[in-house]
């Protein structure tokens, strides 16, 4: 087994190369990496009796790993093209002589509509399709769906181009085979059409003009192909769920007592909005289609800023007696009005932290249902200071919880630092390991 406090720290949350079957479907940049996943299930002694469970799955890192070492998984996520993600990466009961055939049909159709509607593509000589019977009309976005895509995400010639890729994949008659297909066109959008970095936060990049997208898509399916092919004999079983964390027995009605590990990372209480860094493959898949899409998705999601903070949330009362809490909001709020800070997100900042740490109360609390005698918990968690500076120590605050609640902190293990974006000062990620 690797020792992975050995991995220099700077690349210690990076995938290696060896970790990219399957994983590198779709990877989302605020993950964890295959092998700290790998490391916990050495560490607890996790075998192919045993069933784990990540209640934040996000892309399905754990339930992937725990299928190739021939272990049960469920997974929770409540991000539509997250949970997309996770559900097809983890499928793996496809035909890959029927996904080649499909393969071409698509390559063909598009590569004929594209040409009708003035955007032909020089493909290279491995991409060769036979002409295929083109769209009879071009797709675009309706009115309500530019409404929520960023201005600047994607330039209009690169879009048209995702536009008719996606409607070819679409036409393809089969349960799965389409799904893999558009999984691999988020990818494409994410890393290759669209204008969109990573710093963590995802910002605009210089526009591109145009840029063709056949060739990069025959890519990113043949190597989903040799994936599929050089699967293991025998794998685990993954179920993956779409629902709140803060009802997670509610979303596992038939796995009451079942679950003996959880290996999860839950979102940081921060500033970062989740559901814009997903925002321009979620537009594109046709999972956010207008505002009131988009504020459903943001109000199952726990509340980690304040662009998902509504008037009716009350999760901040299962937490109305934790001193830790209250200190750390009172803190921020008297260094907003020091600062003569006023904007309608900077007075939320203090409510976020309230809402938070009552949301992944809730969570506990609902969670305890699920977990067998003797059950051990690993959550992957980073101290912030995203707001005006506060230090706010997350597992440790979290320990405290989970202890008002029957469970037992059996350790908090360093995982690495980061360098705070406005402090430049590192500050811990920390796994919190409890036991019930």
């Amino acid at each position: 087994m690797q020792n992975i406090f050995e991995i220099e720290n700077s690349v210690r949350n990076q995938t290696q190369i060896g970790d990219k079957s399957f994983h590198s479907w779709y990877q989302f940049v605020l993950g964890y990496p295959p092998h700290l996943v790998r490391y916990y299930i050495y560490k607890f002694g996790i075998n192919s009796g045993h069933l784990v469970l990540d209640p934040f799955c996000g892309t399905g890192t754990t339930n992937l790993e725990c299928k190739k070492l021939n272990i049960d998984s469920l997974g929770l996520e409540a991000n539509p093209v997250v949970y997309f993600a996770s559900r097809v990466k983890t499928d793996w009961n496809i035909s890959t002589s029927e996904l080649r055939q499909a393969f071409r049909e698509v390559i063909a159709t598009a590569s004929s509509s594209l040409d009708k509607y003035g955007l032909s593509e020089d493909v290279s000589l491995f991409v060769q399709p036979n002409k295929g019977k083109p769209l009879s009309a071009e797709p675009t976005l309706s009115k309500d769906q530019r409404a929520v895509l960023p201005k600047d995400f994607i330039s209009p010639k690169p879009l048209r181009r995702v536009l008719i890729l996606k409607e070819c994949i679409e036409q393809v008659n089969d349960d799965k085979i389409p799904d893999l297909f558009l999984l691999a066109l988020a990818n494409l959008v994410v890393n290759h059409a669209g204008n969109v970095a990573f710093g963590p936060e995802i910002y605009t990049t210089n526009p591109q003009k145009d840029v063709h997208i056949l060739d990069f898509f025959y890519k990113l399916v043949d190597r989903m192909i040799c994936d599929l092919d050089s699967q293991p004999a025998i794998a685990g079983t993954a179920e993956i769920v779409y629902g709140d964390a803060r009802r997670v027995s509610d979303c596992f009605p038939t796995h009451l007592s079942e679950v003996n590990f959880v290996i999860t990372s839950p979102p940081y209480p921060n500033e970062k909005d989740y559901t814009r860094t997903t925002r321009l493959e979620s537009v594109i898949l046709g999972l956010v289609s207008s505002k009131q899409s988009l504020r459903t998705l943001k109000e199952q999601l726990l509340r980690s800023n304040s662009r998902n903070i509504f008037v009716t949330d009350n999760d901040q009362d299962y937490v109305k007696s934790f001193d830790s809490i209250n200190r750390i909001a009172r803190e921020i709020e008297e260094k907003r009005i020091h600062l003569k800070k006023t904007s309608g997100f900077e007075k939320m900042y203090h409510k976020i932290v309230k809402h938070y740490f009552g949301g992944m109360y809730r969570h506990f609390q609902t969670l305890k249902p699920l977990l067998s005698p003797e059950s051990r918990l690993a959550y992957v968690v980073g101290d912030q200071m995203s707001f005006f500076r506060t230090h706010i120590p997350t597992a440790k605050i979290l320990g405290e919880i989970a202890e008002s609640l029957g469970y037992k902190v059996e350790e908090i293990e360093l995982w690495r630092t980061r360098l705070a974006t406005a402090t430049k000062i590192q500050i811990e990620e920390n796994v919190l390991i409890l036991r019930t």
